[in-house]
């Protein structure tokens, strides 16, 4: 029997074919982190593609076992990276924003208008809450 048989026919495409798209996915998003000009675009890439492709690797995976508690141990795990993923990646992007990394936009539109002001909104928030704490008393 020579490797070309033996490979062939272990294909299940049930389980193969997610894992080769996350497979892309993640391939995608290391391109991304490569090539993109700064923080943002990369962490975009990085958090979208990688979840979508952990997505894929995981319902692969998920294919072949016939244990449901396995099954659901796999689904609750994407399911978790589903929602901080995103999360994550949009707080690290704010966080670097506000502390004064300048975007490479194409456009150069500063929508929100607040780069570098952490230091301004910090101090505005505590002086609403102590505010809201002498009104409170």
């Amino acid at each position: 029997m020579n490797g070309a048989e033996s490979t062939w026919a272990d294909f299940q495409p049930a389980r193969d074919v997610p894992i080769l798209i996350g497979a892309f996915f993640v391939l995608s998003a290391a391109i991304g982190v490569v090539r993109f000009p700064d923080l943002y675009s990369r962490l975009h890439a990085s958090s979208k593609l990688v979840t979508l492709g952990s997505a894929g690797i995981f319902l692969g995976a998920a294919a072949t076992f016939q244990d449901s508690a396995a099954f659901t141990r796999l689904l609750a795990v994407l399911l978790f990276q589903f929602l901080t993923t995103p999360l994550a990646a949009y707080l690290i992007a704010q966080a670097a924003y506000l502390r004064g990394l300048p975007p490479v936009l194409p456009g150069g539109i500063d929508e929100w208008g607040a780069l570098g002001r952490a230091e301004e909104l910090a101090q505005a928030d505590a002086d609403v809450t102590r505010a809201m704490d002498r009104e409170g008393k």
